[in-house]
């Protein structure tokens, strides 16, 4: 829940066209507001604080954050432009990629905990547990589907996900993408147990009656460094993820015609632009 609420915003920029994204940004309060009410027990005292927060935070990301992600996003069309990655600068994109989604975490932090101190009494906490619980079971539900159905989808998803960005993939390039899925997949929902562990973490924290402050300092420790509440374990399987994706990256972009590669610049400089439209946006 932490996580989803906290980084939502910075990662709804990745699942929108283009030409979208100014539209779907207007819709983020109500998506983070959605998202929250699947955990937390919102009453009637609950909604104006809970607005409120939703629209600072919503405005600290757009002044904050998306300027950074439009520097980002044009460097990146520079190199589309230009001789294209070595996996240097594909390991530089990714390590870019994940401070800025460190800092959106910790800049969100503050909403978080301010929004979480309502809901530390013995009723509210119970709520969130169930909840939690509920959205996990569910989740796990998934992994009774035969395998070969689950990367399928896996598969299916990653592609339409970059064609948005590069345009339609040649078969050699959903090769790629199957071939990774296949290596990277876990049939067997590790990623889940680790969840749960967070998850049952929050609410032994939550249930200790916890300050503001107390809050705020858990949540950024959660958010950008959870092996902390879980085990170094989880960092070595972070890291071990996002390598991967540094080598998918790089077979990936290192096979894009001259087509594709036009195709992203104009799609990558399309985002920086809304985004510096958005953040300057009164």
């Amino acid at each position: 829940m932490l996580k989803k609420f906290g980084i939502i915003v910075a990662l709804c920029i990745f699942v929108v066209g283009c030409s979208s994204l100014k539209f779907a940004y207007g819709f983020v309060k109500t998506m983070v507001r959605e998202r929250v009410e699947t955990y937390l027990d919102i009453g009637e005292n609950d909604v104006l604080a809970l607005e409120a927060e939703i629209s600072k935070l919503v405005s600290w990301h757009r002044a904050e954050m998306l300027p950074q992600y439009a520097v980002f996003l044009e460097s990146q069309a520079q190199l589309a432009e230009g001789s294209g990655w070595n996996r240097a600068q594909i390991d530089e994109m990714i390590t870019m990629l994940r401070v800025m989604i460190k800092d959106t975490s910790q800049g969100s932090a503050t909403y978080i905990a301010n929004v979480l101190a309502n809901h530390t009494s013995k009723p509210k906490v119970n709520h969130i547990q169930a909840a939690m619980d509920r959205v996990l079971s569910k989740r796990r539900e998934l992994y009774d589907e035969p395998l070969a159905d689950q990367i399928d989808a896996a598969v299916d998803k990653a592609v339409t996900n970059f064609e948005r960005i590069f345009g339609t993939l040649t078969e050699y390039q959903i090769a790629i993408i199957s071939e990774h899925k296949m290596q990277m997949y876990d049939p067997k929902g590790g990623w889940l147990d680790w969840r749960d562990k967070r998850q049952q973490d929050l609410v032994r924290f939550l249930r200790t009656d916890p300050l503001v402050l107390d809050i705020e300092n858990y949540v950024k420790v959660a958010l950008t460094t959870p092996e902390k509440i879980v085990g170094q374990t989880y960092r070595y399987r972070v890291d071990e993820w996002w390598n991967k994706q540094a080598a998918l990256l790089f077979n990936l972009m290192t096979s894009l015609d001259t087509e594709q590669r036009q195709t992203l610049a104009i799609n990558l400089r399309g985002y920086a632009v809304d985004m510096v439209e958005l953040a300057n946006k009164p």
